[in-house]
Parts: C-alpha cells; structure tokens; sequence
C-alpha cells in the first residue's frame, strides 16, 4: 500500500494485488475521519450584545518617556471537547482570540477596564485569565508585559521594571528581580505597577 499526500492531510491510497482486505479497512478508517479529514474550522465565540461585567486594572507608570497605554484580552476554549480533532495527532483545533479593551487616562494611571463577559455563553466556554499590556511613547512601542489571573483576581499586584531596548525583546519582569540588573543598562527602562481595582 502507499499512500500520496493531499492538500486536506488524507491519503489517497493505490493497492497492491495481494493487500485488497487491508486498502479496504484502511478506506474505511479514512473515510470515517481517522486519518484527520474533519475540516472544520477552529470554534469561534460570539459576541454579546449586552455585555456588562468588566474588571477594572490600574496601571500606574512611573515617570518615563511612555504617553499611552494599550490592553489586550487573550481569550481561549475553556472546553477543549467542543473543538475538531485534527488526527492522526489527535490535537483539538483551536485558536486563541484577542480583543482590545477600553483604557483611559485618569491623573497619573491608565484604568483598563476588562469586559469579562465579551461572548455569549456557548459549550466552548471562552475565558480570559491572561491580558496583554503594551507601552508606546507616541506612535512607538516601548515595552510590553503579560498579565496574570492571579492580578485580575485581585491576589497579587504586579511591581515592574520595564525595560524599553532592544525593542523585539524588550518586555516588564518583577521589579525586585530585574530594576537593579537591567536598569542601570537601560536608561530609558521604568516601573509600572498593574492591580486590581477593588
């Protein structure tokens, strides 16, 4: 038996005299979608016309070149059983989905306000435990940092040092592991703060 590559990930099958029973069991498992043939598409949310319940996250910058911040949500299937079966891997396909949320000034800090019911409830489940905070000075980015469940909950405030170059890499660690190492490298490197408002 052999098999040829197709676009879709199934094979298609030329058999040899001797192997009829085998190509014929072999058929059946491709067509039934062993061999990965389900193609659909990753699940996706819906968006809730009505949503209403937000957290709140302060980011406090410490004087420093930025002017602007942005968030973003970073949502995913809480059910993987909702999602196709890409085989012979047996990967769920799934697919992360990233929404911009709503940020304003107020005096020195940026108020994000997380909407945490953004998609209908649906059997995937989508949740976001994880928001993405970026730093731009002007129209450039400057640095970046991943939030946490455990800041979105409230059990834990984020102390920063931010550090600004090189800009491909340039990320936020914890300040009491970082600010004394780095800061002194990078000039244009800062603290921010990141919690929950209560």
């Amino acid at each position: 038996m052999q098999g040829n590559g197709a676009s879709n990930g199934c094979a298609t099958m030329r058999p040899r005299p001797k192997a009829r029973f085998q190509v014929i069991a072999f058929a059946a498992l491709v067509t039934g979608g062993i061999c990965g043939c389900d193609n659909r598409p990753a699940p996706s949310p819906i968006l809730n016309p009505n949503s209403q319940i937000t957290k709140n996250l302060r980011i406090t910058v410490e004087k420093s070149e930025v002017n602007r911040v942005e968030v973003d949500a970073i949502w995913s299937v809480g059910n993987l059983g909702c999602a196709p079966i890409s085989l012979p891997a047996g990967n769920e396909r799934v697919k992360q989905v990233v929404t911009s949320e709503e940020v304003d000034k107020e005096g020195d800090s940026y108020i994000a306000k997380i909407a945490m019911d953004r998609f209908l409830p649906d059997p995937c489940r989508w949740n976001t435990g994880v928001v993405q905070v970026k730093f731009y000075r002007d129209g450039y980015l400057v640095s970046r940092t991943g939030v946490n469940g455990d800041v979105l909950s409230g059990e834990r405030v984020d102390r920063l040092t931010c550090l600004t170059m090189p800009i491909d890499v340039a990320y936020c660690g914890q300040k009491a592991s970082i600010e004394k190492f780095y800061k002194s490298e990078d000039k244009n490197a800062f603290n921010a703060t990141v919690e929950l408002v209560k």
